[in-house]
């Protein structure tokens, strides 16, 4: 299993004008030593995906175990609070001091409630391009490049667009084709922000950037409309919750979920073969200690974050890491926890109608840059130039002290970098996204970084003790250990300097002002100073954490199989959420861990 990959950002600000379940058990519910077949541990997007999927089954009984509780506030439901992170529905760890940004810590958003990720995330429904996905094939996982995830993502979705007349006035276009008649809603809202009439202008005007008929289908970088999870309906926020369990919740006698729940151990049969048993859980609210058991397996849907903590916890994870923090471990490769790639009157009007700006996030204008396209027609030789640089790196020189003693987890990077290199050196594949405007704020980031985190168990606690279950886990970013990293979001920063300042935007919007990091920070050197020093500008993640438990062969640092997503070397254990990307996608993840939790449920079903 590998680093975490997470997602480096920075932001550029501009002046502009403008059941046996049926409803939840409850967590004081009689449950301890209950039997089913399967056990699913958090029901975040994949959890309840896979549990709907399997439950579809009537004589199949399903268990899920989640941490947070139902959530049906605004800030739940109401598309326009996307624009924010609401924090009270998450944990909220401090990451590990980063060595590379000055020892400062950052925030580590793990969603805790009903649902995950798709009840705080910004709502996007995007894809990577056909490259991302062939790339996942290209690492040893037959079946799992685009062609085979594209029904999986057409079987998650159904597509309401706009209406006639908005499509018409901003010339709206989609491909339907790639949706389905699935759970998940995505719709293009009515409502969109008077100032995009003039980004888009801009857009037109760039060289070299393709402009597809929609977004969604494959194609590679450019600048497309795109749906937001948004029910067009009701205009509320469309989620995991609302979409898989909500429906199926009062008619299936075979699924029961459970909140307030956190699965602290995996526990295993005895004997040489190593095979799960159940799971222990602790109540968050009397750490009352119960066990579940599953007759068939373990399905672990936790997240990047806290799958690979469940795992060491439990005994499966690099040995160094769980001696140290007082572990027995298992027999099993270096693998878990590396690879991580992380106004009252608009009120009214959506109160009563369901239109304007409430009705709506973060906007439906997506632009998607290759490393070619960044640097323009006139420099596409750096682009080449880093890629030749990447493959002539001392890998180890910028990795995490793990992959220096594991020659699997270094095959498997190497494997990685080469597919990086390739991307980077060709227009396929996108290493950024944005301008995203609507708000003045256009954020620069890194989609394809070179770093490598890891998510370790945290030394200074029990992790099978404390409140609710356990301490967090050390999360470690590396922000920018790999130099090459620098480089391409100072990159990524000029490139968006140079689409404000287009005659376009200046003219209809002057004076453009650039607040943050600001007009005095020219130079390389300065620049990265700035981001280095500055914690409120540099993210080192946006909350899209991927890879801790890769899905690659065994030998390669893998921690699951292509065939069911199942563990190495543990029988009845599978792990079906955002951990088991091998390499991140270059854009927000949500349709992809939807497509992921199909596809698994499909696999288990069929026995794989």
């Amino acid at each position: 299993m590998g680093p975490t990959r997470l997602k480096a950002a920075f932001l550029l600000s501009c002046c502009m004008a403008i059941g046996l379940g049926v409803a939840a058990g409850s967590e004081h519910d009689d449950f301890d030593g209950s039997v089913y077949d399967y056990v699913v541990v958090g029901g975040g997007i994949s959890g309840l995906v896979v549990a709907n999927r399997l439950s579809e089954d009537r004589k199949t009984t399903v268990l899920v175990i989640e941490r947070g509780y139902f959530d049906d506030k605004p800030e739940a439901t109401v598309p326009w609070y996307a624009n924010g992170l609401d924090t009270s529905v998450m944990t909220r760890p401090e990451s590990a001091p980063n060595p590379e940004l000055n020892n400062t810590t950052s925030l580590v958003a793990v969603a805790a409630v009903v649902g995950g990720g798709s009840v705080v995330n910004g709502m996007g429904y995007s894809r990577g391009s056909k490259a991302d996905y062939d790339a996942w094939e290209e690492l040893g996982n037959p079946g799992w490049g685009w062609d085979g995830l594209l029904p999986y993502f057409r079987k998650s979705t159904t597509f309401t667009p706009p209406s006639p007349e908005v499509a018409s006035r901003w010339n709206i276009t989609w491909d339907p084709s790639v949706y389905g008649d699935g759970p998940l809603r995505t719709h293009i809202s009515d409502f969109q922000y008077p100032d995009l009439a003039v980004f888009w202008d801009a857009l037109r005007h760039q060289p070299g950037l393709d402009l597809p008929p929609g977004a969604n289908a494959g194609v590679g970088p450019g600048a497309f409309w795109s749906p937001l999870s948004i029910d067009a309906r009701t205009m509320t926020r469309a989620t995991a919750r609302s979409a898989y369990y909500d429906p199926v919740n009062a008619t299936r006698q075979n699924l029961r979920l459970v909140t307030g729940q956190t699965a602290t151990e995996i526990l295993f049969h005895p004997g040489k073969a190593l095979r799960t048993k159940g799971v222990r859980i602790v109540s968050r609210s009397d750490n009352t200690v119960r066990s579940v058991y599953a007759k068939k397996d373990v399905i672990l849907a936790a997240g990047a974050i806290q799958t690979p903590q469940l795992l060491q916890a439990s005994g499966i994870g690099p040995a160094s890491v769980l001696q140290a923090a007082g572990v027995k471990p298992f027999p099993n490769p270096d693998t878990i926890s590396t690879n991580a790639t992380y106004n009252a009157t608009v009120w009214a009007e959506y109160l009563a109608h369901r239109t304007g700006p409430i009705s709506t996030a973060n906007g439906n204008t997506v632009a998607y840059y290759s490393l070619p396209q960044l640097h323009g027609p006139s420099t596409a030789d750096a682009a080449a130039s880093i890629a030749t640089r990447l493959l002539a790196q001392n890998a180890t020189a910028h990795l995490p002290p793990l992959y220096h003693t594991s020659p699997t987890l270094l095959k498997g990077y190497l494997a990685q970098r080469a597919i990086l290199a390739n991307r980077f050196a060709s227009s396929t594949s996108a290493i950024t996204a944005g301008p995203i405007p609507g708000n003045g704020v256009s954020p620069a980031i890194l989609l394809k970084p070179l770093s490598r985190g890891t998510v370790t168990l945290n030394l200074t606690k029990n992790p099978l003790a404390g409140e609710g279950g356990g301490g967090l886990p050390t999360v470690q970013y590396h922000t920018l250990q790999n130099p090459l990293d620098g480089e391409n979001i100072l990159s990524i920063i000029r490139h968006a300097r140079t689409f404000w300042a287009s005659p376009e935007i200046v003219s209809a919007l002057h004076p453009v002002v650039e607040l943050s990091p600001g007009s005095a920070y020219q130079t390389d050197a300065d620049l990265l100073a700035k981001l280095r020093g500055d914690r409120g500008l540099f993210w080192p993640s946006l909350a899209h954490p991927s890879g801790t438990c890769a899905m690659m062969p065994e030998e390669m640092g893998g921690c699951v199989d292509a065939e069911g997503l199942r563990v190495y070397g543990v029988g009845g254990l599978r792990v079906v959420d955002a951990s088991v990307m091998p390499l991140i996608v270059g854009t927000a993840l949500q349709a992809t861990v939807y497509a992921v939790a199909e596809k698994a449920a499909d696999l288990i079903r069929g026995g794989r």
